[in-house]
């Protein structure tokens, strides 16, 4: 046979054989991690440098590393209650004004120091009684009384109807030293809470360190500091939580407001001092004798003082001398 019939055949075996057979698929070449220097490669002391990039807490888009196994924390409920700003809580006569259109029973006081609009409280404050020891009555600022008149829902939803408090007005200083809101009567201790028909004390009652104090298997007290806390009204809101201090009670107290400040007095002129003596006036006629005071800062003149007088003497008595006549001559 010709060579390049040879040939010719070849050549056409040849590619008939590439028609009828399907390429291998090129798959690429999957480095490992340790090529790239994340990870330490198998039975090879791994470099300190690359210690945060260990497989075991390697990020996520490093191949063949996987990520760190993290568990969500929990999401603490939020309770459904209104929010308020005392800020909108007004003072003086207009809050006076409010207390009696929403009917607290009250009596308005003349003057409590460090308060600027005192009251006592005689009655319920919508459905909830406040006690402390065996007075029914509550002496605080009108504006506290106010903000416990608008969460009392928030306190009847749990099943509160009476409250026992201390130390709603009393005038002291703070650990910080400066004064108390206590002592400006808009805070208040809440020490022990009615549920319904059962009394719990925040000192034997009250679970410590609960990540999700509104959730409803909380102990009510819990449940009751979360849903105030939740209402944004308080300004200070302190638990057992907080310090030694507060073991044995709910502190609560609202923001004072800013009152306008009052303009400087003019410092009184200092009176001049007088050059001639004022005429004194005329003395009422008691039958006292009557003394002009010498003014201030003037001294008396000098006087010497009198001599006494010697005693007299009588003059010693002499006998008469005798004249001798003369002699006779």
């Amino acid at each position: 046979m010709p060579r390049p019939v040879v040939l010719a055949l070849i050549a056409s075996a040849a590619l008939g054989g590439c028609a009828r057979e399907t390429p291998p698929t090129r798959v690429p070449y999957a480095y490992p991690a340790y090529a790239y220097g994340y990870a330490p490669a198998p039975g090879v002391v791994p470099d300190p440098r690359f210690a945060a990039l260990d497989p075991r807490t390697a990020p996520a888009w490093v191949a063949g590393a996987p990520g760190p196994v993290s568990t969500p924390a929990p999401v603490a409920s939020r309770p459904d209650v209104p929010t308020f700003a005392s800020s909108e809580i007004p003072g003086g006569d207009a809050c006076i004004t409010e207390l009696t259109r929403v009917g607290v029973a009250f009596q308005r006081l003349d003057d409590k120091r460090g308060v600027i609009t005192p009251v006592e409280v005689t009655g319920k404050i919508n459905g909830i009684r406040y006690q402390s020891g065996a007075s029914s009555s509550m002496v605080a600022d009108c504006r506290l009384v106010l903000a416990l008149h608008r969460v009392a829902p928030v306190l009847a939803s749990l099943g509160v109807t009476t409250i026992r408090f201390s130390g709603a007005y009393s005038y002291r200083m703070s650990r910080v030293g400066r004064l108390s809101l206590h002592a400006h009567g808009l805070a208040i201790d809440v020490h022990e809470v009615l549920f319904g028909a059962t009394w719990q004390s925040v000192a034997g009652d009250y679970a410590r360190g609960l990540s999700d104090g509104c959730a409803s298997a909380s102990p009510l007290l819990n449940q009751l500091a979360c849903r105030l806390r939740a209402t944004q009204l308080f300004r200070e809101l302190l638990t057992p939580d907080y310090d030694a201090d507060h073991a044995n009670h709910l502190h609560l107290a609202i923001a004072p407001i800013e009152l306008p400040k009052p303009e400087p007095s003019k410092p009184a002129a200092k009176p001049k001092p007088a050059t001639a003596r004022a005429a004194p006036p005329t003395p009422a006629d008691d039958g006292e004798p009557y003394v002009i005071p010498d003014p201030p800062n003037q001294k008396a003149p000098k006087t010497r003082p009198k001599r006494k007088p010697r005693p007299t003497v009588p003059a010693r008595h002499h006998a008469p001398t005798k004249v001798q006549p003369p002699a006779a001559s």
